[in-house]
């Protein structure tokens, strides 16, 4: 039986918590058949998405007209919209060339076209009179080059140049691609270790990350709510685990009453899910709000709930066969293997259920559908963990400890398992990414 003291269960709890088109040649074994294989040889029967699918095929190419101006600003605004483009993942970008294209007055077209460029983007930045910084941006294809396919012109206080710069890309790759991109976002996870785990923030390209929760409290489950609100659950002095609101000091009220253990809100924020502490095991509990609660699953041990873009509530359970990912109270995960973290990407060409699977402390991510099946590997090597989805559905961060290549730390990439990138040396857990509402502009503050 499991008990009620919150520090007897963490190291549990972080190990239980801690695109892509389903192919016909990804053959997982059936959610409901009991394994007969060792759990390493079920996970190696699993494909690697990457092995199969067309994720080393060629990007088109896109480049970002080089300019003379020295005004920080114009920097600033290159810099984030090359760097989003870049881990978009939808464009292999080109080298600033030396030659004749290097210019501030008109761009030749033309001129990239021969380069191999399928499309050129044109960013300026610049210091108005009146304090504020003026930031255009246009793109065209270099097929049909008579107009841009996108041009605008904002005005924005120095402060959000960094901001504005990220919805100047997402809008970019909108106009390119059809769908816009999901870079004017941030992400937030737990970083630390025994008593110093704190929940942090930081920019979807890796910038500023900081932390949120106070020092003294031990946090976990980290989550974004209405309005962009930050909320977490911690346990201060050894006590049970509170919910938090960020710039609320005081713990919310919660009915019932327990230590929580995870905290998601639906897409629509009209339904919020809670695991609670009750009678010896931890259970899953849905409503309207944080004070009209009701039991949502019948398993004792329901951890880590997440919401599906058709507001279907998934959950990490407790079964015979492994820990395992239920979404309706449905297990999606292969038997045998300890599965955790789920969560939802709404890709463009479907919903995609991402988790994470592995044998005791090596664990990769995986993806399904919605409803389970195909269910495929998008890393392997048994090091990364915690995946989080962009807001547009079409990239995957994690967490990954990795020892070869850029090494351990942030990644994004593809959500076929392809073009994995570094962002931030970091490496925690719990990690939730969520756009940032037009509008919103008020950073998180750093808890001192």
């Amino acid at each position: 039986m499991l008990r009620q003291r919150p520090f007897q269960i963490l190291p549990w709890l972080l190990t239980a918590c801690a695109a892509f088109l389903l192919m016909p040649s990804a053959r997982a074994e059936s959610p409901e058949e009991t394994p007969t294989q060792k759990p390493e040889d079920i996970l190696k029967n699993i494909v690697v998405a990457s092995s199969v699918s067309v994720a080393g095929r060629p990007l088109p190419k896109i480049a970002i007209h080089p300019t003379l101006a020295a005004d920080e600003y114009d920097i600033t605004l290159r810099n984030v919209v090359r760097r989003d483009l870049d881990l978009s993942g939808e464009y292999e970008l080109l080298p600033e060339p030396e030659d004749a294209l290097l210019s501030d007055a008109n761009v030749d077209i033309e001129g990239w076209k021969k380069k191999g460029a399928e499309a050129v983007v044109k960013l300026v930045g610049k210091t108005q009179e009146n304090g504020k910084i003026a930031l255009d941006a246009l793109a065209w294809l270099t097929d049909s080059a008579e107009a841009p396919v996108y041009q605008t012109h904002v005005e924005v206080e120095p402060s959000q140049v960094r901001v504005a710069s990220h919805r100047l890309a997402d809008a970019i790759v909108g106009a390119l691609t059809g769908t816009a991109g999901g870079f004017s976002s941030e992400m937030t996870f737990v970083f630390g270790s025994g008593k110093a785990r704190r929940v942090y923030v930081i920019d979807s390209d890796g910038h500023d990350p900081h932390g949120v929760s106070p020092p003294g409290q031990l946090a976990l489950a980290p989550t974004f709510g209405p309005n962009h609100t930050l909320y977490w659950a911690a346990s201060s002095d050894r006590g049970a685990f509170m919910l938090y609101r960020a710039g609320s000091p005081e713990p919310l009220v919660l009915l019932p009453r327990g230590s929580v253990y995870g905290l998601a809100f639906s897409r629509n924020e009209d339904q919020v899910a809670v695991s609670i502490a009750r009678g010896g095991g931890i259970k899953l509990f849905k409503g309207p709000d944080l004070e009209h609660l009701s039991v949502a699953a019948a398993n004792d041990l329901a951890m880590h709930p997440a919401w599906s873009p058709n507001d279907r509530l998934a959950y990490v359970g407790d079964s015979k066969l492994g820990t395992r990912v239920f979404v309706d109270e449905k297990p999606i995960t292969p038997a045998g293997l300890m599965a955790s973290a789920p969560v939802f990407c709404r890709h463009p060409d479907g919903v995609r259920a991402l988790f994470s699977i592995g044998i005791g402390k090596a664990t990769d991510i995986a993806a399904s559908g919605e409803n389970g099946g195909g269910v495929v590997r998008l890393t392997s090597g048994g090091t990364s963990r915690s995946p989080a989805c962009s807001p547009d559905g079409r990239l995957v961060a994690f967490f990954s400890t990795r020892q070869g290549g850029a090494g351990p730390g942030l990644y994004i990439m593809r959500i076929d398992g392809s073009r994995a990138k570094r962002v931030s040396t970091l490496v925690g857990d719990s990690l939730r990414w969520a756009r940032v509402p037009t509008g919103n502009v008020t950073r998180f503050s750093e808890s001192k």
